[in-house]
């Protein structure tokens, strides 16, 4: 054994717990017996006190003896930015890697660690930063490639950056389901490992019950309500970027900037504008029309000018291990992306059986419930037509299913509702614009023709197909986002 390890281990420094600890966190193998568990107090920014309790291996001891030895006294950004690689080099005798139970036990007692430092965050006995420092940004991480390469580019531009992880509420009937959601244990240590690469600290908030209130519930009731909802723009508009701001203003950030391919332009005295990304393909401003204007200023987006491939190659070029993580496309908090199946076992009241009819009234069918079907929906209606058949909408009120033909889905007019303009309403009605009904259709010409109290009627120059109430429509000049808001009705 190489002599720090022997060391540590025999002369363990910080052994106990610590009643009352600001900070506790646990992690472990039971299937190995190694168990790590941290308590941590500060004392302004920096760590006071650090203590520990590791059993299952002479390494899980040394390892959490040598983390509490070199934190206390620390600041929380230099125990935040601990690497395990660094423990693990350290109780090997510098030797690049270990043996498989000095790895685990480095792996383990810095997951100890950021547990410690998330429950400090949660408890809110975390330090609160004194002012704000402008050359500071927090990145938000979720263990992709897109936060990654953000991440990268803030910390080339010379600012002080520290990477932050939402952990969020995810599907637990889908423990264990492979998917690159950012919900899962591997998205976020593969975000922390990413900052511990860059050299920078990275911390995991947990927003579970918060997330699960204000866009999960809201998902389910949209569903049972017979709408279509986009998970994504409600949590941008009405949940993440919020957070992030309040977070950054704890941690002293002058700055939150994300992955997302959109970018920011100053328009004369009236603030910051919204505008496409430069490659049209991954363009994603469409996700972000409920963002508040006034939090524009605080934001930025790093990856505004590049395409995805710029994105992957720049973090390949830097050694970041997610340059090749594929891209997540369900829904974040079903892993498995059966929504019909997650929509049953949220639903406080199931529907039951009911008909599929035409526009008419007149019967084609049954189906086994209405949440399992959405406008535009052509396959697994199970009915025989002349013609294909979609669905065009449903009516939970009656438990119907309302299908008819493809000319039957077009629209032209829209009513949105939860508006939110980027410049005064006004200077909208009546000129021509372009309208983005999903997040992958191109925008067709339209106008603002109404606006009765907050709720606006959409006109549109040519037909658009397969609009649901819930989904959203977006509003662009050229290509500057001006507004957006939830479809109420299409006709």
């Amino acid at each position: 054994m190489a002599s720090l390890l022997l060391d540590h281990f025999h002369n363990p420094r910080n052994a106990g717990g610590l009643p009352g600890a600001d900070g506790r966190g646990g992690a472990g193998d039971p299937g190995c017996g190694v168990v790590i568990y941290f308590f941590i107090n500060f004392d302004g920014g920096n760590l006071a006190e650090a203590r520990f309790q590791a059993s299952g291996s002479s390494a899980a001891i040394a390892a959490g003896s040598l983390i509490t030895e070199m934190i206390t006294g620390g600041s929380w950004q230099e125990a935040a930015c601990l690497p395990s690689a660094t423990i693990e080099a350290a109780l090997s005798g510098g030797s690049e890697r270990g043996g498989e139970s000095i790895r685990k036990a480095a792996f383990f007692a810095v997951e100890s660690l950021h547990a410690a430092l998330e429950d400090a965050i949660r408890r809110g006995t975390f330090p609160k930063a004194k002012e704000i420092h402008e050359n500071s940004v927090l990145v938000a991480m979720s263990g992709g490639v897109d936060s990654s390469t953000a991440c990268l580019l803030e910390r080339n531009a010379g600012r002080n950056v520290v990477g932050v992880t939402m952990r969020l509420w995810s599907d637990p009937s889908c423990e264990g389901v492979e998917s690159p959601s950012c919900c899962s244990p591997e998205a976020i240590r593969g975000a922390r490992e990413v900052c511990h690469g860059l050299g920078l600290p990275h911390l995991t908030v947990d927003y579970a019950e918060a997330f699960a209130a204000a866009v999960v519930d809201d998902f389910v009731g949209e569903y049972m309500a017979g709408r279509t909802p986009n998970p994504c723009t409600r949590c941008n508009g009405r949940f993440r970027f919020h957070e992030l701001i309040l977070l950054a203003d704890r941690l002293g950030a002058a700055q939150v900037a994300t992955g997302h391919y959109v970018r920011l332009r100053q328009s004369g005295g009236d603030g910051r504008r919204i505008v496409r990304g430069a490659d049209q393909a991954k363009d994603q401003s469409y996700m972000l029309w409920g963002i508040k204007p006034a939090l524009l200023e605080r934001l930025d987006f790093p990856l505004g000018e590049l395409s995805k491939d710029d994105s992957r190659n720049l973090a390949r070029e830097a050694g970041i291990p997610t340059h090749n993580r594929p891209e997540s496309q369900e829904v974040c908090f079903i892993p498995d992306d059966d929504y019909r199946r997650f929509l049953r076992s949220r639903a406080v009241e199931l529907p039951g059986a009911g008909d599929i009819v035409d526009a008419a009234g007149d019967r084609l069918g049954s189906h086994g419930g209405f949440i399992d079907y959405t406008v535009g929906q052509r396959h697994g209606l199970g009915v025989s037509a002349p013609e294909p058949l979609y669905v065009l909408r449903t009516v939970p009120e009656e438990n119907l299913v309302v299908a008819g033909s493809r000319a039957e889905l077009a629209v032209s007019t829209l009513v949105i509702v939860q508006v939110n303009c980027f410049v005064p309403a006004d200077e909208l009605l009546g000129i021509s614009l372009m309208i983005q009904t999903r997040y992958n259709a191109l925008a067709v010409p339209g106008r603002v023709v109404e606006d009765y109290q907050g709720s606006w009627r959409l006109e549109l120059d040519e037909p658009v197909y397969g609009i649901a109430p819930g989904q959203s429509a977006v509003l662009y000049d050229d290509e500057i986002l001006m507004a957006g808001g939830v479809i109420e009705t299409a006709s």
